[in-house]
């Protein structure tokens, strides 16, 4: 009996053992397998892959984060049967990195494999917005991270990882520059370096400034190309725009028109207009210029009349008070005028032949401009043949007509059809 049991537990035993087998092979695995996906896909893992070799697992997928990665394998290895070894895990995460712009203040959160691909990327950013305060406190770096398959190192701007980012913080061009106090300030943003040092050199060689600042003025590859962004044209514009007398100023933005400020005379206006063409295309220029009937009357123009000061303020404040008018249509001098500069002649006379003079006849703004000029120099010449006549020296004196001024100017003369003296 006891052999007859002895000889059934051995036939029994490699059926049960059998029987044992195929139940962990067909319920028990597929159920842990099953299981184990659960976790994985609970945790947002792409793709899952889970191999079972018995007992001893073997993990691959795309975690979201390394959190997400971590809290997947510390869930699967509670799982009592199952067995993670090392190297089995290969589950990883993608290296991603978000940049969130506030004001001046550029967050960068994500994760990268090492901390010198944090480093790097920081001295990318930096290098392109150096505008911007970095802060990368919340960029991770974990061994389980790796680069995406499209990444080909090394890791610069050009990169299309990156291509996210640096799209996001593509600033407009725009530059501004201000002639004031004797200084000249540029700021703005520009797209390329060489047109930062074409506009400085340019501005050094003919403006006449005792100083430029262009500590505000940040060139960087990452700035948008802008259609004004012309070096020559841009340069010769700006040279010949801030050689003339300050105040003045010159703005202009990614496809916005330029405007100008400052002082100028109609001739001026437009050659600086002509200038502009090739720089802005088409678009209309903002021309908040007041004009002046000649640069004698830009606002503290210094004659250069060698002449003791006390003299030449006297005679200036003489001639300031000194309006010669004319009817329309004709240059005659009335006999009223004809009085006021024989009264005007001693004075001139006591300057001495060293005294210059510009006299000049200011057209009708509203008149035919051709024949406007005409009747206005007719005029101013009219007015220094009587001085000759009067005895003053015409060494140094010269007639001319003036440019016209819109009446609304605030440096339109207080009289139509007049002529006025001015200190050259």
């Amino acid at each position: 009996m006891r052999l007859s049991l002895f000889f059934l537990m051995v036939i029994l035993l490699p059926v049960a053992a059998v029987a044992h087998a195929y139940f962990i092979a067909f319920h028990r695995l597929p159920l842990l397998r099953s299981e184990v996906i659960g976790i994985l896909e609970k945790a947002g893992v792409q793709s899952p892959k889970v191999d079972l070799a018995f007992l001893d697992i073997d993990l691959a997928g795309e975690a979201p984060s390394p959190q997400a990665h971590r809290q997947a394998v510390e869930s699967i290895r509670r799982i009592g049967p199952l067995r993670l070894k090392s190297g089995a895990d290969r589950l990883h995460v993608n290296a991603s990195v978000k940049a969130h712009l506030h004001e001046k203040r550029l967050r960068l959160t994500g994760w990268l494999p090492q901390q010198k691909d944090a480093e790097k990327l920081a001295r990318i950013l930096t290098e392109l917005r150096p505008d911007l305060i970095l802060d990368s406190t919340e960029l991770q770096h974990a061994p389980e991270v790796r680069w995406p398959t499209y990444f080909k190192p090394p890791l610069e701007a050009a990169n299309p990882f990156l291509s996210p980012i640096l799209d996001h913080l593509r600033i407009p061009s725009e530059l501004r520059i201000e002639f004031k106090d004797g200084t000249l300030r540029l700021t703005g943003m520009l797209p390329d370096g060489g047109l930062k040092e074409e506009i400085i050199s340019a501005l050094a060689g003919d403006s006449g400034t005792s100083e430029i600042d262009p500590s505000g003025l940040i060139a960087s590859p990452h700035v948008k190309a802008a259609p004004f962004a012309k070096k020559k044209a841009l340069a010769a514009f700006l040279a010949s725009f801030f050689a003339a007398p300050p105040p003045r100023g010159f703005e202009i933005k990614d496809e916005g028109r330029p405007r100008l400020t400052g002082i100028a005379t109609r001739k001026l206006e437009s050659e600086w207009l002509t200038l502009l063409r090739p720089v802005t295309g088409a678009a209309q220029v903002d021309s908040q210029l007041v004009l002046l009937p000649s640069l004698y009357h830009q606002p503290g123009y210094q004659p250069r009349s060698p002449l003791p000061p006390a003299m030449l303020d006297q005679l200036r404040e003489v001639l300031h008070g000194t309006t010669i008018s004319f009817e329309s249509g004709t240059s005659t001098l009335p006999p009223l005028d004809q009085t006021k500069l024989a009264a005007l002649a001693p004075s001139l006379l006591a300057a001495g032949p060293a005294l210059g003079l510009i006299i000049g006849g200011h057209p009708d703004p509203l008149g035919d401009a051709t024949q406007e000029a005409t009747m206005a120099k007719t005029r101013a010449e009219t007015v220094l043949s009587f001085l000759i006549e009067q005895g003053v020296p015409a060494t140094d004196i010269t007639a001319t007509a003036f440019e016209p001024v819109p009446p609304s100017s605030p440096a339109a003369p207080d009289m139509p059809r007049s002529v006025e003296i001015l200190v050259k």
